[in-house]
């Protein structure tokens, strides 16, 4: 019955439809799955995620009279059921999410003239801060727009703490002077907002919520370089040049330089999100930041999805600290602009 697919592949999506077919039969089947999550099953299973929801489709429409019967004979579709058209949709928006966030904050970094290697461990807490947030506020199966708006929102404040020399910032005016308001001030959310092309108005009526998720997480960590509560209404230093939309400015956020720092930071993040994952999730979300998944789109979508960037050298040691999971490869920025 298994044909030319693998035994740990047909056990990989064995084990998942069980936990499925438990949890729809259970009195509120809108809670998250119970058990273990289905990226802990694919590690158990030597299976990955790309060769696991490309197979899954045969093995549910090979075991279709049992399933449906398991189901109770259910005149609803197993497809449907399973959400399998969700989740398809949703890891390859994902993907396309992931490669737009290395490209804006590579941007972004190079606009501020900070080094690839301080930054490193900053783009990792970005992304954490982001997945977190957006389990927060956003549903299971969230639409791609939703998540490039929020992840605006997320760059923007990291983008708020930086300084930038007048040189800078003169770049950035003339790569952007959309961005430039009518008092003469570089808008950082709006010059994100045109980079992502997503609604500047909604990524700006969106901004005071995502900045009080974000101030959350950073005062659950309890870092002894961080006041608690944090202040509000924080001024940034070029405020008469710069309009980041916000009342954050802490400049660890913006220079990345203190490694120490930002290694509690990744950590702290690391945490709450594996505290998530482990309890509500199903996908290991940061693996997304560190490993392409394009092969998750289908061949329609695939030709629609942007090319992923050329990856430069490897992370320094002193950088890599921040990795929790030795064995992915270190981060890196990608070596042109996509969109």
């Amino acid at each position: 019955m298994q044909g030319d697919m693998s035994e740990d592949v047909w056990r990989a999506c064995l084990l998942w439809l069980i936990k499925s077919l438990v949890c729809k039969a259970a009195p509120d089947s809108q809670q998250p799955l119970p058990g273990l999550p289905l990226g802990e099953m694919l590690n158990a299973c030597k299976v990955n995620l790309v060769t696991f929801f490309k197979e899954l489709p045969v093995v549910v429409n090979k075991l279709k009279p049992v399933v449906s019967e398991a189901m109770g004979g259910s005149e609803k579709s197993i497809e449907t059921a399973l959400q399998l058209r969700e989740w398809q949709e949703t890891l390859v928006s994902l993907q396309h999410i992931s490669n737009k966030y290395k490209d804006l904050f590579w941007h972004m970094a190079r606009s501020t003239g900070s080094s690839s290697s301080a930054k490193q461990p900053l783009m990792r807490a970005g992304w954490l801060a982001f997945l977190m947030i957006k389990a927060q506020l956003l549903p299971g199966f969230p639409d791609l727009v939703s998540c490039l708006e929020l992840l605006v929102c997320v760059l923007n404040l990291l983008l708020a703490s930086s300084a930038f020399t007048d040189n800078q910032l003169q770049a950035l005016q003339s790569g952007i002077p959309s961005a430039i308001d009518p008092t003469g001030k570089f808008n950082t959310l709006k010059a994100l907002s045109l980079e992502a092309k997503v609604d500047y108005v909604k990524t700006k009526v969106l901004m005071p919520q995502i900045e009080a998720h974000l101030r959350a997480l950073l005062e659950s960590g309890q870092f002894s370089w961080l006041p608690s509560p944090l202040p509000e209404g924080m001024i940034h230093p070029q405020a008469q040049k710069v309009d980041t939309c916000c009342g954050l400015y802490l400049e660890c956020l913006g220079s990345g330089s203190k490694p120490d720092q930002m290694i509690e930071l990744v950590l702290h993040l690391d945490q709450e999100y594996n505290r998530f994952y482990m309890t509500q999730g199903e996908i290991d979300e940061r693996d997304f930041l560190l490993n392409d998944f394009g092969g998750l789109a289908s061949p329609r979508a695939a030709a629609a999805a942007p090319p992923a960037a050329a990856a430069p050298a490897a992370m320094p040691a002193a950088a890599a600290a921040a990795h929790l999971h030795s064995s992915k490869p270190p981060l890196a920025p990608h070596a042109a602009h996509t969109r």
